[in-house]
């Protein structure tokens, strides 16, 4: 009788343990999406990625954009102005992130600096942690 339940027990944590893997490979889901829309009129990256490296990219973005760390709120909406006057709209929340940056309303030095940063976060999700 022992010799059953000591089976029916390591059963039961064999089976925890694999639906606690399969838990962590869903949350820390891998697939990652960077798509860029660059036309005459706005310039805008959509990005969508694993929860766990959204730390990793919203840290990145305020060093390259901010001095006050604003952009480490994992849940954020709205239109910014930064201290050199680039404009833009940013969305995030955990594993998601959308820039829209319009050209009219900023100068090409603004634009190239959202590209660099595009180009920084695609290195940031692309890399191992």
């Amino acid at each position: 009788m022992r010799k059953i339940i000591l089976v029916l027990l390591i059963g039961v944590m064999l089976f925890i343990g694999f639906g606690a893997f399969v838990a962590y490979k869903i949350e820390t889901n891998t697939n990652i999406s960077i798509n860029v829309d660059d036309n005459n009129e706005e310039y805008q990256i959509e990005a969508s990625y694993g929860k766990a490296k959204s730390r990793r990219v919203l840290s990145y973005i305020d060093a390259q954009l901010s001095k006050t760390k604003q952009f480490r709120h994992s849940l954020m909406e709205g239109d910014i102005e930064l201290e050199d006057h680039t404009k833009l709209y940013i969305k995030t929340k955990p594993g998601k992130l959308i820039i829209k940056v319009n050209k009219n309303d900023n100068d090409s030095v603004s634009i190239e600096r959202i590209r660099a940063l595009t180009e920084g976060i695609k290195i940031r999700l692309t890399e191992n942690q």
